[in-house]
């Protein structure tokens, strides 16, 4: 099982009730993703020491399913979208969840 982490810094211009309108934007268009599980989105709570506005991640099954996640026409139009737009830079973050796997299975 793999954790998909992405930390995203907004553009200045994106005020608070955008961000909030750009999170609920994030749960929609992915929970459309069958592959997509346990899906979580938040905003920062300490705005000295982060640099990232937002983050949202995931569960998937393997690095395949990811793969297909990011070519699946969804998630293609959120980044177009939703990304793309309101979104300066971004880290994007893969970890194993399992112990013991070895990762280059994964």
């Amino acid at each position: 099982m793999i954790q998909h982490l992405v930390l995203l810094t907004t553009k200045p211009e994106v005020i608070p009730s955008k961000l909030e309108e750009i999170m609920v934007e994030t749960r929609i268009r992915l929970l459309k993703i069958p592959e997509v599980n346990n899906l979580r989105v938040g905003k920062r709570v300490d705005t000295t020491n982060n640099p990232y506005t937002y983050f949202f991640s995931f569960d998937v099954e393997n690095m395949d399913k990811l793969a297909y996640i990011h070519e699946n026409a969804v998630y293609v139009q959120f980044e177009k979208q939703i990304l793309g737009p309101f979104v300066g830079a971004s880290k994007v973050f893969d970890y194993e969840m399992e112990p013991g796997k070895d990762v280059r299975y994964s």
